[in-house]
């Protein structure tokens, strides 16, 4: 159940730091569709990674762990972001003049580890829940059903609740 919770909690963090990154690259870049691309695209590349490491990773050491870890670290990445990524979205703005490689850029160097770390919870989840092969299926739709719920709740509670309420550098 715990890692039901946690596929869950991890599936809420990405879309709703996914949201948060739009409040943090609207001053520099707009809230155009460049840099709403920038953003989905980088949630997108940093899944895809963290799906391909986690899976790997879980094949060569399944454990609780190390699974921790990497959400500890993604966790840790967020509490500090606050306090870099002005810095971050003033660098590559001064660098890069056009918008859409900006926002890319500035969306992947703020984005891009975090969300990795988290993308690799669910193959590796997979793995430590996984007892034999003809469960595969429903073991793994499990996992990403629940991820993707979390994902729903991150998105529309951090948008309609959080955001209005707290502001954007609180929830980081």
């Amino acid at each position: 159940a715990v890692i039901y919770v946690a596929a869950f909690v991890t599936g809420g963090i990405v879309m709703s730091f996914e949201m948060l990154g739009s409040r943090y690259l609207n001053p520099y870049f707009g809230s155009g569709i460049y840099t709403w691309a920038a953003l989905i695209s980088t949630v997108l590349i940093a899944l895809t990674a963290g799906y391909f490491l986690g899976g790997a990773l879980a094949d060569r050491t399944a454990s609780v762990a190390i699974l921790a870890l990497t959400v500890m670290i993604g966790s840790l990445y967020l509490l500090a972001l606050p306090s870099f990524a002005q810095g971050i979205l003033e660098f590559v703005l001064a660098g890069l003049d056009d918008i859409r490689t900006g926002s890319l850029v500035a969306a992947l160097a703020l984005m891009f580890f975090p969300v990795a770390l988290f993308g690799m919870y669910s193959p590796f989840a997979i793995r430590l829940l996984l007892r034999s092969a003809q469960r595969s299926g429903s073991v793994s739709g499990a996992v990403y059903g629940v991820s993707t719920a979390g994902s729903i709740v991150g998105t529309l509670g951090t948008t309609f609740l959080l955001i209005p309420t707290i502001g954007s550098r609180a929830i980081t």
